[in-house]
């Protein structure tokens, strides 16, 4: 688990690997402020993109790639992206004999950290470029000519206002909340699909700008999104879908559903 008070001191940028560096954070203390303690109400993953992730093959010749990592929402702990960012910069100047050791090296540090088995994928450069960028589907809130003054946490903001039963998909390019450890700003897209009686679009777009002062980690700030509005909502499924924007060469993408599955991997322009 990550001592607090290491993460807000400056590290030195270590270039040789050192698996040391990384640190994790448990779930459980957060989900208990959600009312989870037993059995999680969702299924989910959290995907990490590394787009700055380099070592050097066996005959010192540098190699990069897009590390992607899957972590299941049910695993103990999360990684903590600080200390992820610095693990995977101690790979720049390692030399490893072949790319399946580097996974094999991942996949073992991340299975450590999250306490459970952690999906790695090593992408080239021409296969990120073939994934492309793209939206969230759905509806876009954005356009929305609301009047906003709340920028704190707020769930009262969400309502139903028809009794019609409806499969809809919203999202929003508005989001901003604020990591707990150094305050910096957290953008991402986020994306709400449900079942269920119709839900204020001007409430749910008032309700996810209140995140703006709003700190706390991005997996957890997901699941809130998702036990908040299956609180105050009560739709039949639900899914919750963010995508952040990129920091230190690394962004985060939690999901979390009714359904079983993994999302696909989509990028949005801020990634």
């Amino acid at each position: 688990m990550a001592d607090e008070t290491v993460l807000r001191q400056k590290v030195e940028y270590v270039t040789t690997y050192t698996p040391s560096l990384l640190n994790s954070m448990p779930r459980a203390s957060q989900r208990r402020s959600l009312g989870i303690t037993d059995e999680l109400p969702f299924r989910g993953v959290d995907i990490w993109n590394g787009y700055e992730f380099s070592w050097l093959n066996n005959r010192g010749k540098p190699e990069v790639a897009l590390a992607q990592f899957m972590v299941p929402c049910a695993s103990d702990n999360m990684p903590e992206s600080k200390s992820l960012k610095h693990y995977l910069g101690s790979f720049s100047q390692t030399q490893f004999a072949n790319r399946s050791e580097v996974m094999s090296t991942l996949e073992s540090d991340l299975h450590i950290a999250a306490r459970t088995p952690v999906i790695c994928n090593l992408m080239q450069p021409d296969q990120v470029l073939r994934a492309g960028m793209t939206t969230m589907p759905g509806h876009s809130l954005d356009l929305l000519d609301v009047d906003v003054d709340d920028y704190y946490w707020n769930p009262d903001f969400l309502e139903v206002e028809s009794d019609t039963i409806i499969r809809e998909s919203l999202f929003t390019n508005l989001f901003k909340s604020l990591c707990p450890l150094t305050g910096q700003p957290d953008f991402a897209t986020i994306m709400v699909l449900y079942n269920g009686r119709g839900i204020s679009h001007e409430g749910l777009l008032r309700y996810l700008v209140s995140y703006r002062e709003h700190a706390e980690f991005a997996e957890q700030v997901v699941e809130r999104i998702f036990v908040d509005i299956i609180n105050r909502c009560m739709p039949d499924r639900l899914t919750i879908q963010a995508r952040f924007a990129r920091r230190g060469g690394i962004d985060i993408n939690p999901f979390r559903s009714h359904d079983d599955g993994l999302p696909q991997d989509m990028r949005v322009w801020r990634q």
